[in-house]
């Protein structure tokens, strides 16, 4: 059943992120052409303020992106599990975990379909604007130049790490859209409440695990002063994530299945 739900949920995620991306994405490949007309001096004075406008195009394009995801993730879970749409969501024969998990897949994959979007955007500005072999060229330049330094393992283990936190950041999103909908009005105010407090607990027990020194030293400065994370801290910080992902995805699925209140 999850693969029927996940199915149906990046359809309706799709009908409304992949038109966006897709302006995002032409509007860096205008902005680009715009930027070589200039460069290439054709009709400057046009080239010029076609170049202003199709930036702020172009920038407005990525906020446009970023907004609206942000809403189609909230929107997605409360108005599908928690809205009208819930009397008929909770009759389905799916277990309420694969309801969450649904949801929290499908967010991830359109954003990570996003972040795959900016990159063929910022390639394709590149392309437009200047020489392609000679700025592969210096890629691979600077990649056999720091390639050496760096083993597979390091980009792994940073992978998973970056993975684990979006998806914590989605559960945490759900929690407290499910803690905010246990009150009887004020739902709205309620979930942002309860989305800020799970921040201050998570800062109070932070600061905690400092002063009872939970992680090791190293942690801590490679943290704040070197300014990158070794494999152990990479470890450590993955590990705490999913503990997290455990907590706020048994709380968001407890008050579903438990105490779901749909009035």
């Amino acid at each position: 059943m999850l693969g029927k739900l996940l199915k149906h949920e990046i359809k309706a995620m799709g009908r409304i992120m992949l038109p966006l991306y897709a302006v995002m994405i032409f509007a860096a490949c205008l902005f680009a052409f715009n930027i070589r007309m200039n460069m290439s001096g054709m009709a400057k004075f046009i080239a010029e303020k076609f170049a202003i406008l199709t930036g702020i195009l172009f920038g407005a394009a990525v906020l446009v992106v970023g907004v609206v995801m942000i809403v189609m993730v909230i929107q997605r879970f409360y108005k599908n599990l928690l809205g009208t749409e819930g009397y008929l969501m909770f009759t389905l024969p799916a277990r309420t975990h694969e309801l969450i998990l649904s949801k929290a897949l499908s967010a991830f994959l359109w954003m990570f379909i996003g972040v795959v979007s900016g990159v063929i955007a910022g390639f394709a500005m590149v392309a437009i604007t200047s020489n392609v072999p000679e700025f592969l060229r210096q890629v691979r330049e600077i990649w056999k130049q720091i390639s050496p330094a760096y083993s597979l393992t390091p980009v792994i283990w940073l992978c998973v790490m970056m993975i684990a936190g979006v998806m914590e950041s989605l559960v945490k999103v759900y929690a407290a859209i499910a803690v905010g909908h246990q009150f009887h009005s004020h739902r709205l105010a309620g979930s942002v409440l309860a989305y800020f407090g799970f921040g201050l607990i998570e800062l109070l027990l932070s600061f905690v695990s400092n002063k009872l020194h939970l992680f090791p030293d190293g942690f801590i400065r490679s943290a704040s002063t070197a300014g990158f994370l070794s494999v152990q801290d990479m470890q450590i910080e993955t590990l705490v994530t999913l503990i997290q992902i455990a907590i706020y995805g048994f709380l968001c699925w407890y008050l579903l299945d438990h105490r779901l209140n749909l009035e």
